[in-house]
């Protein structure tokens, strides 16, 4: 039985695009999409800019969105944990984040580095404290974790933050007050970002 496809709805919302390369964020801009990135904050850099760049040679977004500067949304993705100190944050994020990276690699270390494998571009530090290092992971107190994100930021020039709050084997206990920590005390301040 053939399938019947719905006419797509008019007007229909926005459309956002992910990637973690230059060569996604170069079609998204041309496109005149919205744009979401991942990944270290070396190589986000580089696709927000080819997205910029391309974005700039289309001349605007093609459904701009009034609440953000220029109409496009440029967003990063980040995994966040809060606590009450360094430790704590640490303690709760390392094994949730090793965890969560073991089920994200799982096809490719099955299965080896296929065509799709290494087209996701997945590039997880090998430890905590690389991600932490290369900016994939932002952890620590309230105050640590806001000076991060407003570093961030303003050295990539994001204006939406997708954040994981809750991922691995962390506990619900866990994720509520790293919740309530980041709702509370991080969130107030970043309307300014």
């Amino acid at each position: 039985m053939p399938i019947a496809l719905r006419p797509l709805q008019q007007p229909h919302p926005p459309f956002w695009y992910a990637s973690s390369s230059a060569i996604g964020a170069t079609w998204a801009g041309a496109q005149g999409l919205h744009f979401v990135t991942l990944g270290p904050t070396r190589s986000a850099k580089a696709s927000i800019d080819a997205y910029r760049d391309a974005l700039a040679k289309r001349g605007a977004p093609a459904q701009p969105k009034p609440e953000f500067a220029g109409g496009a949304v440029i967003g990063l993705s980040r995994y966040i944990f809060v606590a009450e100190s360094d430790a704590d944050a640490r303690r709760i994020a390392a094994p949730a984040l090793a965890a969560h990276v073991a089920h994200v690699k799982w096809l490719a270390t099955r299965h080896g580095d296929t065509g799709l494998t290494s087209r996701l571009n997945l590039s997880f530090g090998a430890s905590y404290e690389d991600a932490v290092a290369d900016g994939t992971v932002i952890a620590g107190t309230p105050e640590q974790v806001l000076i991060e994100i407003e570093r961030q930021a303003g050295m990539l020039g994001i204006n939406y933050l997708l954040s994981y709050l809750f991922l691995g084997n962390m506990t619900l206990a866990d994720a509520l007050r790293s919740l309530d920590l980041f709702s509370t005390e991080v969130m107030p301040h970043l309307a300014k970002v």
